[in-house]
């Protein structure tokens, strides 16, 4: 589900996935915030075509907000291309229950005690295509 959100001023669209465990932020995004990018052992990450990229870098405690609240959580820092962050099992298992109505696009949670609506952005429909 693509959401929006901001860090400061900046708007970022974020894409929450449940599909893997660790979040990751756009390295070319991370170096134009400023963001503090602390060298790792070389990870490798397996992306959705199959391919693997190298992460050498990790943005700890990565803040940004959404819904009127501030999220924290860290980020490897990897190139995205198409969207500016991918959020997680890492940062979703933060937020204990929720409730995620994809036909809707919308997830609902309780967070610092606060209930949250998060609504996805609706786009273009995808259209399948054969390869070959």
């Amino acid at each position: 589900m693509r959401v929006a959100g901001l860090y400061g001023r900046t708007p970022l669209h974020i894409l929450i996935d449940s599909g893997s465990t660790h979040n990751f932020l756009d390295i070319a995004l991370a170096k134009r915030l400023g963001c503090r990018l602390e060298e790792i052992l070389a990870q490798s990450i397996t992306v959705a075509d199959g391919y693997n990229l190298q992460c050498l870098y990790v943005c700890k405690g990565f803040k940004w907000k959404m819904h009127n609240a501030i999220f924290e959580t860290d980020m490897l820092i990897i190139p995205l291309g198409s969207c500016d962050a991918v959020l997680r099992i890492q940062w979703l298992s933060q937020l204990g229950a929720i409730r995620w109505d994809f036909k809707q696009l919308q997830m609902e949670f309780a967070y610092l005690g606060k209930e949250h609506v998060l609504r996805g952005m609706k786009g273009k429909r995808l259209h399948m295509m054969n390869k070959g």
